[in-house]
């Protein structure tokens, strides 16, 4: 199981490419749990790295989730 910040770089890889994405899609193309999705989603979100689209159950990510991405997260990259 993937946790905590390898979780977050896995669901922020997953939306760098654009688009929104479900939980469940999120977690099958991270390969990681459901539950360790959810867990990242909530976090990134709360730090304003993606956004939630509102009562679609989809998230994005956001300009400063990209920025993020490519100069924090992405060393996390598989």
């Amino acid at each position: 199981m993937v946790t905590g910040t390898m979780a977050e770089a896995a669901v922020l890889g997953v939306l760098a490419p654009g688009g929104m994405l479900t939980a469940a899609q999120i977690s099958e193309q991270a390969q990681i749990t459901g539950w360790s999705a959810r867990r990242a989603i909530g976090q990134l979100e709360s730090r304003g790295l993606v956004m939630a689209v509102p009562y679609a159950s989809r998230w994005s990510i956001t300009p400063r989730g990209s920025t993020a991405w490519t100069t924090k997260f992405r060393r996390y990259a598989r």
